[in-house]
């Protein structure tokens, strides 16, 4: 799986996907990171230092959820599968 792919169709719009949480459940989410589709109130709020984004960009995806209206993440070797569901750009 190319991380940098999935990255990229979330930014341009949504993308359904699979992936282990931690207790071990599989989950299922509608995630975007685009911005036209995070409501404003939602909008990322900080920045990350340069070794947290470093990690970020190793380890971790973080995505709007759409069906339960916040931030989530998951770590990159719990994805199972991602669709392109929709594209905005």
């Amino acid at each position: 799986m190319n991380i940098q792919d999935l990255k990229k169709a979330l930014y341009e719009g949504v993308v359904l996907f699979e992936f282990v949480k931690k207790d071990g459940t599989t989950r299922h989410a509608r995630g975007t990171t685009c911005p036209d589709l995070v409501p404003v109130d939602n909008a990322p709020q900080g920045k990350r230092t340069p070794e947290q984004q470093a990690l970020y960009d190793r380890q971790t995806v973080a995505f709007y959820d759409i069906d339960k209206k916040g931030w989530r993440s998951m770590r990159i070797d719990t994805i199972w599968s991602y669709t392109r569901a929709m594209k905005l750009t």
